[in-house]
């Protein structure tokens, strides 16, 4: 934590970091017209990368203030936004977000692609039924990253969970930006270094506090967003909602996660502040066990959001591990 704030520092004097004379035309990320360098981040964690890499850029959030990111509705204006912005951060064509996935496609900036970046074989299927006990997706998605069966995505779109591959799109956003903005490429490039290696560092921490010995291997979520964290460990997640949170359960698919709880000696019921929560609830009355709080991270609270992504992530770890016994 101790070398994530001295990076922090540096990256608040990020010209001096990278040899870089502040006084210089678009040393502060300006872009050729001598204006701020633009970004739009389709969800929180790829918002907090931008600013990460790119201090100075304006960015802009589509689902700020904690909106729900699922199918999120943008307006005319954030529309125009996603077309015109310098950089251009989504979670990637697979029928998460339809509106900002179509605005993408008009986009004349740079674009990263979560999916794309991460590609098709870390990729992972939502479960069938949130309730279905089932062993963890080692593997998902067939294909390009492009995701749509009808109108049910076949992609869990919460891959910012997967800190190996958020070091990966760090330095994939920090290209995009040297590309839109020239004159600072060498800045970014060294801000995306640095952030990637602390999300790797990340994932090495997560792989230590969920992979050791705990005392189960699976837990029970109001909303099955957690794959990305915990499948590459062994460990399974049983939802109160699946992947799409406003599909609810029904009363006897709660009965069964109570069973579920009595049956396995579980301890604790992890919920979100909003999705699945009331069965969350009812479940853990029920089963007479303690409800733990977690969040998905695709929209946060500005508290949250002055913690940091990776604060917010061992935050989840933490609670997970409390789940499990480990």
């Amino acid at each position: 934590m101790h070398r994530f704030v001295a990076l922090l520092a540096c990256w608040g004097v990020v010209a001096a970091c990278a040899g870089t004379d502040p006084s210089a035309p678009g040393a502060r990320g300006d872009g050729a017209d001598g204006s701020a360098v633009s970004a739009v981040a389709a969800v929180y964690p790829l918002s907090w990368l931008a600013e990460e890499v790119a201090p100075e850029a304006d960015v802009t959030t589509l689902n700020a203030g904690g909106l729900e990111a699922h199918d999120v509705e943008i307006t005319p204006g954030q529309r125009q936004a996603v077309e015109t912005a310098d950089v251009v951060l989504f979670v990637g064509d697979i029928g998460y977000q339809p509106q900002v996935e179509q605005a993408v496609g008009s986009a004349r900036g740079e674009v990263v692609s979560l999916a794309e970046v991460a590609g098709p074989g870390r990729l992972l299927e939502p479960a069938a039924e949130a309730h279905v006990e089932e062993e963890p997706a080692a593997e998902a998605h067939h294909g390009d990253g492009a995701a749509h069966r009808g109108e049910e995505a076949v992609v869990d779109p919460h891959i910012w969970f997967d800190a190996e591959v958020m070091a990966d799109v760090a330095v994939r956003t920090g290209e995009a930006f040297a590309t839109a903005d020239p004159g600072n490429a060498e800045t970014y490039r060294n801000n995306a270094r640095a952030v990637s290696e602390e999300l790797a560092e990340l994932g090495r921490e997560l792989d230590a506090t969920l992979g050791g010995e705990c005392r189960h291997d699976e837990v029970i979520v109001s909303h099955q967003a957690y794959g990305y964290l915990l499948a590459p460990l062994g460990v399974a997640q049983h939802g109160v909602t699946g992947i799409n949170p406003q599909a609810g359960a029904s009363s006897a698919e709660l009965a069964e996660l109570v069973e579920e709880i009595e049956r396995e000696g579980f301890g604790h019921v992890l919920t979100e502040p909003q999705e699945g929560r009331e069965g969350a609830e009812t479940v853990a009355r029920e089963a007479d066990v303690e409800l733990l709080e977690i969040s998905p991270l695709d929209a946060v609270t500005d508290e949250q959001a002055g913690a940091g992504f990776i604060e917010l992530v061992r935050a989840q770890a933490a609670q997970f591990a409390t789940a499990l016994g480990c």
